[in-house]
């Protein structure tokens, strides 16, 4: 078949130079699994790369795929009147949000997060049909996990356990974003309203497509915890939160990650970087997810959130203090997200 006349799989990554590594073997990994019928195209956003940031990913490249850095300042410097940013998020959260706007070529494309492996063709979750869905998306595995985070997204958001959506692996559908002018909504989202969130762009993503989301299998977007995957329902691995393979050792379906690894120049560099993670790093890392959860249940409790302020709608739990689950975030957040020795798997391919 003739590459004009081969279906375009269009995929977005968003990276800057300090995730360089991680993103080439998101991109090996990608490439090693496509198929010779489909065309792909894979733009990564930046506003900080350049071509000799991704020599190696280049070498990636095929007949039948292409990767392109794609500079997003301009469009950062075009935005800055409409929206206000905080100091506890980087603007490269908006990233997902401006493909709709800057590539108005394409009705559907994918997003992923940069700290993924592939295990599957990536044309056969384009290819899955979220019919007039703003988007197709895996519940986040994190947050239906731990009571403290439903709580949350109930709380805060209006939004449960079962609809609440991971954002790091998207099926887009660009036209309808376009044309219910989504990315203009959430600059006056987030300027309109002074409430707290705990992830702006995937909880303004879920308030927003809310009972407009196909949900996919959960091998679209496994991360290393809770209920292992057999290898042929393992699609797509997310390295998520603090589940880095460059950090700790011994994580569920870390093989994946350092097969890839070892394929790169960056392979030694990655494993200095696991060797000297300190206990200052990990003891941060433990206080980070403390931080976390305590930042959910204040925005919960709180008057000052987006189901009070924009829904109008009352609490429909008693409070939840902070103090007294206080063991609870120890004992699930904590062992669930940052410390390997409790996400170890015996799962072999």
């Amino acid at each position: 078949m003739k590459l004009k006349n081969k279906k375009e799989i269009p995929v977005f990554f968003a990276s800057d130079k300090n995730y360089v590594p991680y993103l080439t073997i998101a991109i090996k990994s990608l490439a090693n699994k496509i198929s010779n019928k489909y065309m792909y195209k894979i733009y990564i956003l930046t506003n900080d790369l350049k071509d000799e940031d991704i020599s190696e990913i280049k070498q990636c490249e095929k007949t039948n795929l292409k990767v392109d850095i794609v500079d997003v300042n301009e469009k950062i410097e075009s935005i800055k009147n409409k929206v206000a940013l905080r100091d506890y998020y980087s603007v490269s959260i908006y990233f997902r949000l401006f493909i709709p706007s800057m590539f108005p070529q394409y009705d559907k494309a994918i997003y992923l997060d940069s700290d993924i492996v592939l295990n599957d063709d990536i044309a056969n979750l384009y290819n899955v049909d979220i019919g007039l869905n703003y988007l197709g998306a895996v519940l986040d595995e994190v947050v239906y996990s731990n009571k403290d985070f439903v709580y949350y997204t109930r709380e805060a958001l209006d939004v449960t356990e079962k609809q609440y959506f991971n954002s790091g692996v998207l099926i887009m559908n660009l036209k309808k974003f376009r044309k219910n002018n989504i990315e203009d909504d959430f600059y006056k989202w987030v300027n309109s309203y002074n409430f707290g969130a705990v992830a702006p762009d995937q909880d303004y993503l879920n308030v927003t497509c809310k009972n407009s989301v196909k949900y996919l299998k959960p091998g679209w977007n496994k991360m290393p915890m809770g209920k292992c995957l057999e290898d042929k329902d393992l699609y797509l691995i997310h390295y998520n939160m603090f589940m880095k393979p460059w950090k700790y050792e011994n994580l569920m379906f870390e093989e994946y990650f350092w097969d890839i690894a070892k394929t790169t120049s960056f392979y030694d560099k990655i494993k200095q970087t696991q060797a000297s993670y300190t206990q200052e790093q990990k003891d941060a890392d433990r206080i980070g997810g403390e931080n976390l959860i305590k930042l959910a249940l204040n925005i919960a409790n709180s008057d000052n959130n987006y189901k009070t302020i924009v829904l109008k709608k009352g609490k429909t739990h008693n409070a939840v203090s902070t103090k007294e689950l206080e063991e609870d975030i120890l004992d699930d957040l904590l062992s669930m997200v940052s410390l390997p020795c409790a996400i170890k798997t015996n799962h072999r391919r």
